[in-house]
């Protein structure tokens, strides 16, 4: 596979709302994780977890993801925009979202990076 192979995989993945199977099946063991916050989580269990407590604080009406977006050897990145209802507050919003993906030569992903646009979360 290449890396223009794995983004493509994990873009219509995701479009399909696989999330969940891209990070069970392409994930490495000791992915890094990076919220906008700055703050990792480090280990594919606990990169699962962190998500699935994510997933479990929102409805998710819908999910488009848009690239990917290549840059070097071994980066994508894709854009997401999700909408979705915080259960906290029951405010439903549109949520952007910019991942950056590192590859390692296995085609595996070993890291991905957050960026939000503005302060909706």
């Amino acid at each position: 596979m290449s890396l223009q192979s794995v983004g493509k995989k994990v873009v219509e993945m995701c479009n399909q709302l696989k999330n969940f199977e891209v990070m069970e099946t392409m994930y490495t063991p000791d992915i890094v994780s990076v919220e906008p916050t700055g703050n990792a989580t480090t280990g594919k269990e606990p990169v699962i977890e962190k998500s699935r407590k994510w997933a479990a604080t929102v409805t998710i009406h819908s999910e488009k993801v848009v690239g990917p977006f290549f840059h070097g050897k071994d980066r994508f990145a894709t854009q997401t925009t999700f909408d979705i209802t915080r259960k906290d507050t029951g405010q439903r919003i549109q949520l952007e979202e910019i991942t950056v993906y590192t590859v390692n030569k296995d085609d595996m992903l070993i890291r991905e990076e957050f960026f939000f646009a503005g302060d909706k979360w």
